[in-house]
């Protein structure tokens, strides 16, 4: 090593000024060191941009003397060739600018720590650095060379010249290299930070006085445009969990935005903690044995939501040996394609496979020595796990290997196979309060319904049921809706819920929600959809001996039939033998009914709204399609002279009026008619 310049020696001399100074603070000297240890065995070159974030945030910002040396090896720093360094960073990926008095011992510390904790490199700014009427060119730096920004706005940010000057150089930053900004607005409304009205309105009055219009002009500027952007509230007297709460988004917005997790998970992950904690606990990585786990349940539940956060958890423990296939029912006309993603992302090159064959024995002998995380989302054919995942011994040590489905019965074919166990995680549906709190985040950008609309949104929830996907797309549905359109959105959700099949659709929750849960639906064999649908319609509250007796009778072999279903997360039957489905489920197999049926009673296969059998009978109208039908407290329609005319024409030829009659009786005792 050379000798060191006269640069260098007095920005030595400069940090072991610093370190005597501040000796006395025990918890800084163990921070700095942590931190800095090259400090302590050679003072070499360290640029101030490394260490001014930490110091503001966490010890002696209120000592002259301390702000002072800062200064001194700013200067220093700033003035010589330095900037060249490999020891100073190439850049920060956020940068934090925010109003000192107001936020820095709160929300800021908290922020900083989780970005901090979350691999992302900040820098905090403060008012301390700056001297005159420019930005110092350390800030500038800072703010240039990050890859987004965080302003936190707060009662008296634009007191503060330096806040805006920053926040002007930050939109430029936006404008010319698009820059991601993410604000924040604590005890301040967004239209005050874009009209400076408020608690705005008195600084920039001060500012029009004694800073130059243009100037002014620019700042103002910056705040209509950020003030615009899509943002976090947060209110002033918000408790420690509050704050942690929009923390949380914020960095995993952050991470999302500078692409440092791996896998974009979604922007509100609400209840997706405690199944990360479920799952890793389930995986036990610390273990050496091979392990499938799988996340099963029905559709909109979030199972890939899941599997992405564990995957963005854990994955740094397979030393880049992970890979996450998406959608693989999706390719699934093209297994060689998810073969060679899979070696792609493992090892980082293109392999030639020609076939289905050749690429699992491929898999397995390049495999089978190496620790992998895989991942295997939205499985529908125990085909597909056998030739991405065949067996435990395709797989070395310590490899995990989590799967995404909707049946429970492609994961027991697998599991035969592959002669181990498959830990199955089946996640529930999310409770009423972050239900709550993720419809609020999706239609207000608040964790919480403003007081308003908090008896509107409760309403809505309730109607949700705890499904993810309902909540993301009611929520999304109604942003910026006033009361009147919340009411009416209400009121045909709730219609569609029930009875009333031909209630007016909302059509996001059609596209969006009934779409997703017909793909389980449409890979049933018609035994099974028959089922699903008498249920839907008809016996969701019965016991299901007593529906097996009818469906025995119309030969569907219900037993096969009913584990199908069960198995694909579309039927449940509790512990007394009571059949029931989700809510969604029902009304998607009721729809199902109404748009077979044209809309028409009369041409559909089964009617259990009572208000519409009698639209039919009154129209003396008959039944074209009919095979299941409601007649409950209606024994008295069997002594109609009239009655066998309303059914389809071949059960009349085939039947006598008698026969029929009396199996109607019988049938009646049991479960409505079916035929």
């Amino acid at each position: 090593m050379g000798l060191p310049t006269s640069d260098e020696i007095r920005k030595q001399e400069i940090l072991k000024t610093f370190m005597d100074e501040v000796k006395t603070d025990t918890m800084l000297i163990l921070e700095f060191s942590a931190l800095h240890r090259e400090i302590f065995v050679s003072f070499p070159v360290v640029h101030t941009e490394f260490l001014l974030p930490w110091l503001f945030v966490h010890a002696a910002s209120k000592d002259g003397l301390l702000k002072k040396r800062i200064r001194e090896l700013n200067e220093v720093c700033d003035d010589c060739d330095f900037l060249a360094s490999s020891h100073r960073p190439s850049s920060y990926d956020v940068f934090i600018n925010f109003r000192g008095a107001d936020t820095r011992e709160n929300f800021v510390a908290l922020l900083y720590d989780a970005l901090s904790s979350a691999g992302i490199h900040a820098f905090i700014d403060s008012e301390e650095l700056w001297e005159g009427e420019e930005i110092c060119p350390s800030l500038l730096r800072a703010i240039r060379g990050s890859k987004m920004s965080i302003p936190v706005f707060s009662e008296h940010y634009a007191d503060s010249k330096y806040c805006l000057l920053e926040l002007a150089e930050i939109w430029e930053r936006h404008l010319s290299d698009g820059q991601t900004i993410l604000p924040v607005f604590i005890d301040v409304e967004p239209r005050d930070v874009r009209h400076q009205s408020g608690s705005f309105e008195g600084s920039f009055k001060k500012h029009k006085k004694k800073c130059k219009s243009g100037e002014v002009q620019r700042w103002k500027d910056a705040l209509k445009e950020v003030g615009n952007l899509k943002g976090w509230p947060l209110k002033g007297d918000s408790s420690i969990q509050e704050q942690l709460t929009v923390v949380k988004l914020i960095v995993q917005n952050s991470l999302r935005e500078l692409d440092i997790a791996p896998l974009d998970v979604c922007r509100y992950p609400v209840g997706i903690d405690s199944h990360v904690e479920n799952l890793i606990s389930l995986l036990n990585i610390d273990s050496n044995d091979v392990r499938f786990v799988a996340i099963c349940g029905m559709g909109g539940l979030g199972k890939t939501t899941i599997a992405k956060a564990v995957y963005n958890e854990i994955y740094r423990s397979f030393n880049g040996n992970s890979s996450f296939l998406p959608n693989v029912k999706e390719v699934n006309n093209n297994l060689v394609s998810l073969q060679k993603r899979l070696l792609q992302d493992i090892f980082k090159k293109g392999h030639d496979i020609t076939s289905v064959s050749s690429g699992s024995n491929l898999i397995k002998k390049m495999l089978d020595k190496a620790k992998v995380l895989l991942i295997l989302d939205d499985v529908d054919d125990h085909e597909q796990l056998d030739v991405l995942a065949g067996g435990l011994d395709w797989f070395g040590e310590g490899s995990r290997i989590i799967i995404t489905t909707r049946d429970l019965h492609i994961l027991n074919v697998h599991e035969n196979k592959v002669y181990g166990v498959i830990h199955i995680y089946e996640p529930e549906v999310l409770n009423f309060e972050n239900s709550l709190q993720l419809f609020s985040w999706h239609a207000f950008s608040e964790n919480e319904p403003p007081e308003s609309y908090k008896k509107l949104s409760h309403k809505v929830v309730h109607l949700a049921e705890g499904l993810p996907l309902t909540l993301e797309v009611l929520g999304s549905c109604l942003i910026d809706k006033d009361k009147e359109e919340w009411k009416d959105t209400l009121r045909r959700l709730k219609g569609i819920l029930e009875d009333k099949v031909c209630e007016k659709s909302i059509k996001s929750y059609e596209d969006k929600v009934i779409a997703k849960l017909m793909i389980s639906y449409n890979k049933l064999g018609d035994p099974e959809k028959a089922i699903f649908l008498d249920v839907a319609c008809h016996f969701i509250g019965r016991k299901v001996e007593e529906a097996i007796s009818i469906w025995d009778a119309c030969n569907l072999h219900p037993r096969l039939a009913i584990k199908e279903l069960c198995q694909k997360h579309l039927l449940k039957i509790d512990d007394f033998g009571i059949l029931s489905m989700h809510d969604q489920l029902r009304y998607m197999g009721r729809r199902i009914i109404s748009i077979d049926g044209s809309r028409d009673p009369t041409n559909r296969s089964r009617l259990w709204s009572p208000d519409e059998i009698l639209k039919v009978l009154k129209k003396d109208k008959r039944f074209q399609k009919l095979k299941v039908l409601i007649l409950r407290n209606s024994h008295d329609l069997c002594d109609s002279p009239n009655f066998f005319a309303w059914f389809p024409k071949y059960l009349s030829d085939e039947f006598s009026q008698k026969s029929l009659s009396q199996q109607l009786q019988v049938t009646l005792q049991v479960a409505d008619i079916h035929w």
